[in-house]
């Protein structure tokens, strides 16, 4: 009864060893070919059938590794695959990149990655990694199975069972962040505190050049900007020189808008100031209001003449 005890004890022991003891996986991997080439790395889903996603470090904590200052990269890839076409399917990636120094260009690491289970059950990622004889460390949550697609390690380009071909990269993907995060699903913030961006934001665009960027529309129930430039209402001040109209008529005819606006050229390359523009629009209505006055009184004299006019032409008639 003993050793029945102690081999059923131990077959249970193998068995959660045998089922989780060897369910992560970690190594290296080193990707051949050209050092300004990116080769697919195709990486298996081991987590799909626990339902539920893979994890995936890829590592070089030492710029040094290979060779002297070629890089650091510290980054994790989330991912679930599609399998045939399940639908869950996402790739988040969070990269930290070598940024080299005043004398040292950057040393991007990661070129893309995709889905390579669309149409078959390979249930396999691709990770495109820079060539050149690097290595990468790796570790993964489960079963990752790294493939090196460099034409040595094995075949360029990576072909699934379906017959889906994937070759390799000289340039990065446009959405590849090499210092941050990349989600392939949407984003929603439920927080009531704050959230602070303190770089620069796009929407619509990858290279923002602002603190925000929008390439498209912008719908808002309330809009308000603040600025220092100074509100127009010095046009009321007695001394200011109100232009004459016969000046704002030649300015006009030789430059085809108004004195102080932007011309339609300058508008379309150098965009427009909402503020400015408002303000400088201000301005010129207060100007227009002023003539309107001025042209008010005038016409209010001419009619007083006409009447007195009128008067006298009655008086005089026999």
């Amino acid at each position: 009864m003993k050793n029945n005890f102690l081999s059923s004890l131990l077959a249970a022991i193998c068995l959660f060893f045998g089922m989780y003891g060897h369910a992560q996986q970690s190594g290296s991997i080193t990707v051949g070919g050209s050092f300004n080439t990116y080769y697919p790395v195709t990486w298996h889903d081991g987590a799909w059938n626990s339902n539920k996603q893979t994890e995936l470090y890829i590592g070089r904590s030492s710029a040094h590794t290979n060779s002297e200052w070629r890089g650091a990269l510290i980054a994790s890839f989330h991912f679930h695959v599609s399998n045939w076409g399940h639908q869950a399917q996402f790739i988040n990636a969070d990269i930290a990149s070598f940024q080299g120094s005043t004398n040292l260009s950057p040393r991007n690491f990661v070129g893309g990655w995709s889905d390579a289970s669309g149409g078959n059950s390979d249930k396999r990622i691709v990770i495109w990694l820079r060539g050149g004889g690097t290595t990468y460390y790796y570790q993964g949550n489960s079963a990752v199975d790294p493939m090196v697609h460099d034409g040595v390690q094995n075949p360029l380009p990576y072909t699934t069972t379906n017959g889906s071909s994937y070759s390799a990269k000289t340039t990065e993907d446009a959405y590849v962040n090499h210092f941050g995060t990349t989600t392939s699903q949407s984003i929603r913030s439920e927080s009531a505190r704050d959230n602070v961006f303190m770089g620069n934001v796009g929407i619509g665009t990858r290279t923002p050049q602002a603190k925000l960027a929008v390439d498209g529309n912008i719908l808002a129930t309330e809009v308000k900007v603040k600025t220092d430039i100074a509100v127009p209402d010095y046009v009321f001040e007695e001394d200011y020189e109100l232009p004459a109209l016969a000046e704002v008529e030649a300015y006009v005819k030789k430059h085809k808008h108004l004195p102080e606006i932007p011309s339609a050229a300058n508008v379309k390359k150098e965009g427009l100031d909402l503020a400015e523009m408002n303000l400088l629009l201000l301005k010129k209505v207060e100007e227009l209001t002023l003539h309107l006055i001025e042209k008010e009184k005038e016409i209010d004299e001419l009619k007083s003449l006409a009447d007195r006019v009128r008067i006298l032409e009655q008086g005089v008639r026999p």
